[in-house]
């Protein structure tokens, strides 16, 4: 049963950057297979297919620097914006900017992080026709060994950027000493709830929280949030909308990635060959995780960040029980490339 005293969200709709070099990071962005929506002064909105009018922020950073500001979680009611007005550090309610419109309000978690709730926001039609690249604009039917629903048609596609259908998640790692309020003023806050944890044999203490959205026998994905503490990079694992973790080579909370789901292997593939064509760099991918289940697809954008595309991941409901393991070189892919340092520690140069 869903707890009414917590701020209810429904979705994770966006992540808001500021770039050294908004043009630069533009280039990429649309290269990635996020569209452009609206261009002001000093910001872009960048949306998808699916129906949240924006899923990306890019604006223009005051300095040299790189900067996360924050996710964008939609929430289910007016009331829970009443109640995120009143928790400590929080904006009053606000005039949303940007499309769609709605009103929202600011708080600032413990490791100096905005979260945004918003709500009233005027929704697209999804466009289901452009979630694939399938020169016939159908998504692709696989036939399998024992069953060939594919028939007479044949798959022909045409090069080009990734399709982006949602947000799905942001990775977020906070220093080792910093873990246990963290995990629990978000899990206090809004309706997030463990699928999957990674546990540290030695001690029995968890090191990585896989969290979804609680929306009781709606099924949701397997992770709206993951919450790792800094010394267990080694081990450093995906999630859906909030990725909380630790690094022991960092002592500042940041984010690890953001991640937007894709329809398929197909346009996930395609994307990947477009993204290396055209000289980015290849954080981590193609391959596939364990906990989620999702394929996945690392790249580093013009500024530094990572960016993922995924697809086919898990999805799981108040039915499905949570589960713990322990902390393993192989709980973060079952096929892929290896892991890299630079997917590790978050940085390009590595």
């Amino acid at each position: 049963m869903a707890n009414f005293e917590k701020i209810q969200v429904v979705r994770l709709t966006a992540v808001h950057y500021q770039h050294p070099d908004l043009d630069r990071a533009s280039t990429f962005l649309r290269d990635f297979g996020l569209v452009e929506v609206l261009r002001e002064d000093k910001r872009i909105y960048f949306g998808g297919y699916g129906s949240d009018p924006y899923l990306y922020i890019a604006e223009q950073s005051p300095d040299a620097r790189r900067a996360f500001l924050g996710g964008i979680w939609a929430v289910g009611s007016f009331e829970d914006l009443i109640k995120a007005a009143a928790k400590p550090n929080a904006s009053a309610i606000l005039d949303a900017e940007g499309p769609g419109g709605g009103e929202k309000v600011v708080i600032i978690d413990p490791n100096g992080f905005p979260i945004t709730f918003i709500h009233g926001q005027a929704l697209n039609d999804p466009q289901g026709d452009l979630a694939t690249r399938a020169l016939d604009k159908v998504a692709p039917v696989a036939n399998q060994a024992m069953e060939k629903p594919r028939q007479g048609r044949f798959l022909r596609f045409s090069k080009g950027p990734s399709p982006v259908h949602k947000l799905g998640h942001y990775g977020y790692i906070v220093p080792k000493d910093d873990f246990e309020e963290t995990y629990r003023w978000y899990t206090s806050l809004i309706n997030i709830v463990p699928s999957d944890s990674v546990y540290n044999p030695e001690t029995g203490e968890d090191s990585t929280c896989f969290m979804h959205i609680d929306l009781g026998e709606t099924f949701t994905d397997h992770h709206a949030s993951t919450f790792i503490p800094q010394d267990c990079l080694d081990i450093l694992t995906i999630v859906k909308s909030l990725f909380l973790g630790a690094n022991p080579t960092n002592q500042k909370a940041f984010v690890h990635h953001s991640s937007f789901e894709v329809n398929d292997l197909d346009a996930q593939a395609l994307g990947h060959n477009w993204l290396a064509d055209k000289g980015y760099t290849n954080c981590w991918g193609i391959g596939r995780h364990v906990l989620g289940s999702q394929i996945f697809d690392y790249w580093f954008d013009t500024s530094g960040n990572i960016l993922e595309h995924y697809s086919d991941g898990d999805l799981v409901n108040n039915k499905v029980p949570p589960t713990r393991s322990p902390e393993a070189p192989d709980s973060l892919h079952i096929w892929g490339p290896n892991v890299p340092l630079s997917f590790i520690t978050g940085q390009a140069d590595n």
